[in-house]
């Protein structure tokens, strides 16, 4: 099901980028990168299952297929997105930092953190997102080649940041599976079942091993991280539509409304019917 996959506006495919000023952001995902920083305010932003705090100059990095979202926290927050697509940072192969760098990370093999707080490179990398806001802005000529500077500037501090800290275990970059072939099956097809041995043969894994890879790489199980793309997706339905509960469950993979009921209020800290009320 693509219920939650957006077509994001880029005005020139030729130079695929757009930056956005807004509030808060829906819950979705799509094929192109996210950058999300808070200019002004106070913040909720979710990266998959993960919901962080974050306030100004702090910066969320969203690679492609990730759901995420931002839910303001304080009036007159400003958000700043910037959607990229990999074209701005692939080069065919014509040299190792595609290979290195990129093809792990895009093809989600190398996990990095997604939000970057307080430490090593913050102000480097605000004043590198300070730069690429202004020559979006302004248009001179070379923009395009001042954008793409700061971004490479950008994904090089968080690299090397990183790599540096790799043998620390909450900060760990986690190469050696790729699992990215089930995570992008269960963000399209969350309503569907799918049982763990169909799973472990999707990336040629036992159902054993799988289960330990799995909850290494996302903190979650396989049931877990299925029933967060559930609950998310039953959340926005249950806020722009008026279908009853009962359809919603449903709609989103449970065959008891009762069992929906009890996964939903472990996710949210309400029910469903408290959800729909609470807008």
């Amino acid at each position: 099901m693509l219920a939650l996959k957006e077509t994001t506006f880029i005005p020139d495919q030729s130079f695929p980028i757009h930056i956005f000023h807004t509030g808060e952001i829906p819950v979705h995902w799509h094929d192109h990168m996210e950058w999300i920083m808070i200019k002004k305010g106070q913040a909720r932003v979710q990266v998959d299952d993960v919901f962080v705090d974050m306030k100004p100059s702090e910066l969320a990095m969203v690679n492609s297929k990730q759901l995420h979202s931002a839910q303001v926290l304080e009036e007159d927050t400003e958000i700043i997105a910037i959607v990229f697509n990999e074209a701005i940072i692939r080069n065919s192969g014509l040299d190792n930092t595609d290979h290195q760098y990129f093809t792990p990370y895009l093809n989600h093999e190398l996990k990095l953190p997604n939000f970057l707080k307080d430490g090593q490179y913050t102000q480097e990398i605000n004043e590198s997102i300070s730069r690429i806001v202004s020559e979006y802005q302004q248009k001179e000529k070379g923009f395009e080649l001042m954008i793409k500077s700061e971004i490479y500037k950008i994904f090089g501090f968080v690299f090397r940041r990183f790599y540096q800290m790799e043998d620390q275990t909450h900060l760990s970059i986690r190469r050696n599976y790729n699992l990215s072939p089930l995570l992008n099956y269960l963000r399209m097809h969350y309503d569907e079942e799918m049982s763990l041995k169909e799973a472990a043969d999707m990336v040629n894994l036992t159902p054993n091993h799988l289960c330990k890879v799995f909850k290494k790489v996302t903190g979650k199980t396989l049931i877990e991280y299925t029933h967060h793309l559930r609950i998310n997706e039953a959340e926005r339905l249950l806020i722009e539509r008026d279908d009853p509960i009962s359809e919603i469950a449903e709609q989103v993979g449970f065959g008891s409304i009762t069992y929906f009921g009890r996964v939903f209020k472990r996710i949210k800290n309400m029910s469903p019917s408290e959800r729909r009320n609470h807008l």
